[in-house]
């Protein structure tokens, strides 16, 4: 027998199996499931070949109802969602795409900016007659924000427009990469968390600030795990995993 770690927990297996042979030793069908091994994808034209090994790591999975996360809840700011999807509402079309693409999509929390009505056409629709606020959570966001200053009247008009005291709070240092100025998020954080707002916020990936920001009172630490835009995937593993 071997020692192995299965979903996070250590698991003994007869030695020299396939990754199909496996599975079919712990009941499941190969087909209906995808495993990573010491997180690298094994595919499955490769269940055959690859042979579990003495500590190695394996997480298995599969699909289940979209939202459904059993005894593990998403809790944000003491209320429970049953969907951990966070969607944006830029760059769509126009408001009846943002609707389809927020329903379809089963997310129950909305990021929104804020920005100036149009004073030449007040009957303009707005995103609030789409998609309704008590049925989501809109969470206001600070996007193009690059001082505590701008960040601070932006939340305050938003909690004033619709009552929203959950608030995504970024802070940008520099425009190319969007990464955060933590000095004007550690002022902007203080502010807002004694006002009464649950501020998610954005920021590096450095575990001592993100330690700092919890406990100067933010309901949610949203560390980069990678340069905003690039479409590089988890680069901060480590640090991430220091954080969490």
């Amino acid at each position: 027998m071997i020692e192995i770690t299965i979903n996070g927990e250590k698991k003994n297996t007869g030695e020299g199996l396939s990754v199909r042979q496996f599975l079919a030793s712990l009941g499941f069908d190969d087909k209906k499931v995808a495993l990573e091994r010491n997180r690298k994808i094994v595919p499955k034209s490769a269940f055959d070949k690859v042979v579990i090994k003495p500590g190695d790591e394996l997480e298995i999975v599969h699909f289940i109802g979209g939202g459904d996360h059993g005894n593990d809840p998403f809790i944000v700011a003491g209320k429970e969602y049953s969907s951990r999807l966070i969607v944006g509402t830029g760059k769509y079309k126009d408001f009846e795409q943002n609707k389809a693409a927020v329903e379809a999509s089963g997310a129950e929390i909305i990021t929104v900016a804020v920005r100036r009505v149009n004073i030449s056409d007040p009957g303009q629709p707005m995103l609030t007659d789409y998609l309704d606020p008590k049925k989501y959570t809109y969470l206001p966001n600070t996007a193009g924000c690059f001082s505590a200053e701008e960040a601070l009247r932006t939340l305050r008009l938003a909690r004033e427009a619709g009552g929203w005291d959950l608030v995504k709070l970024e802070v940008l240092g520099d425009e190319k990469t969007l990464y955060p100025n933590m000095p004007a998020t550690f002022e902007a954080t203080k502010v807002l968390v004694r006002e009464g707002f649950k501020v998610m916020v954005y920021c590096n990936d450095d575990p001592i600030a993100a330690k700092t920001l919890e406990d100067m009172g933010c309901i949610a630490i949203m560390p980069l795990g990678a340069p905003i835009g690039s479409g590089l995937g988890l680069h901060s593993r480590v640090n991430i995993r220091l954080i969490v």
